[in-house]
């Protein structure tokens, strides 16, 4: 599927300037291309506007079901004047323009669905504008993805929120999958963040408990960036808060690395100790032989021993 938006407001989007009239019609243009004949059609809506000191624009292109056209004439050779609908929750698109081979343009006028309207207010919704009718019926923002988020336990939620959660990719999959992994009633905001760093339901569940808590999202997205395998996180998980584990993956520390000191009786060693452990050369079996011959050694006599070249 192809889609693509783009909203542009141009001028200070004072408080009152960014909400047209409710009174106003909302009025644009839109080009079609059925050539292929098949059961998708490429829909192109438009529309700019210049009120009170605020101007701006909004563009759509989608691929749509040739069914959710109606009044569109079968095949790819079309021609002639045309009268279709593009009906939604949301609201309907009625489109008046001309077909010529397959291709077309011409003016839209979109109409609310009152019922819609209250429906989003008795969830708890503020009254929609116009405008954000018209992307949501574009978009088909129904009353299923209202339902799906309220079900979801998603925080805060505003019509704003749905839009920024269908921008970027958020699914009720996904979001199901993070209440599976122990992420449910997270707000938009945090949701996305998880979704654009690429942040798996998967991966999440494989974090382990960080000490009896769940890692915060800024913790998870860190890990994530810094390019952690969940393994690695959940093996040092219990001993090191999530600056330590990073610190102790980007100096090359291996999980096994820290259990194999451990055994060795270094279990209130720090991040830092085993990063200069590490750095310095000083590796688990070097270590055993120390012990073997001066008996408890700290990490810093560790590292005095191997820079000075024990071996």
């Amino acid at each position: 599927m192809r889609r693509t938006a783009h909203l542009l407001l141009v001028s200070s989007l004072l408080a009152g300037a960014a909400i047209r009239s409710e009174a106003a019609s909302i009025e644009g243009r839109w080009s079609l291309d059925a050539r292929g004949g098949g059961d998708r059609v490429h829909l192109n809506l438009h529309r700019s506007w210049s009120e009170g000191g605020s101007q701006g624009s909004w563009s759509w292109t989608d691929d749509f079901a040739r069914s959710d056209l109606r009044g569109l004439p079968a095949g790819p050779a079309q021609e002639g004047p045309v009268s279709l609908t593009l009906a939604r929750d949301a609201g309907s698109l009625h489109l008046e323009g001309r077909l010529d081979h397959g291709q077309g343009e011409g003016g839209f006028t979109f109409e609310r669905d009152t019922t819609f309207v209250a429906f989003l207010k008795r969830a708890g919704y503020a009254t929609p504008t116009d405008d954000e009718l018209l992307r949501m019926c574009a978009e088909d923002l129904g009353r299923s993805w209202i339902q799906d988020v309220a079900a979801l336990g998603i925080r805060g939620s505003s019509i704003a929120d749905i839009f920024r959660l269908r921008d970027n990719g958020v699914t009720t999959e996904f979001v199901r999958g993070l209440a599976a992994a122990g992420y449910g009633g997270l707000g938009s905001e945090e949701i996305v963040r998880l979704r654009v760093n690429g942040v798996t339901p998967e991966y999440i569940g494989g974090l382990g408990p960080a000490n009896g808590r769940r890692w915060s999202v800024e913790e998870v997205v860190r890990f994530r960036n810094n390019g952690l395998e969940a393994a690695y996180v959940s093996a040092l998980a219990a001993k090191f808060d999530a600056e330590d584990i990073v610190r102790l993956h980007n100096n090359g520390v291996e999980a096994s690395y820290v259990r194999d000191f451990r055994k060795l009786g270094y279990e209130s060693a720090s991040a830092d100790e085993f990063v200069r452990l590490h750095n310095n050369g000083v590796s688990p079996d070097f270590a055993r032989r120390a012990r073997e011959l001066h008996g408890p050694v700290t990490t810093e006599e560790l590292i005095r021993l191997r820079v000075n070249g024990a071996q």
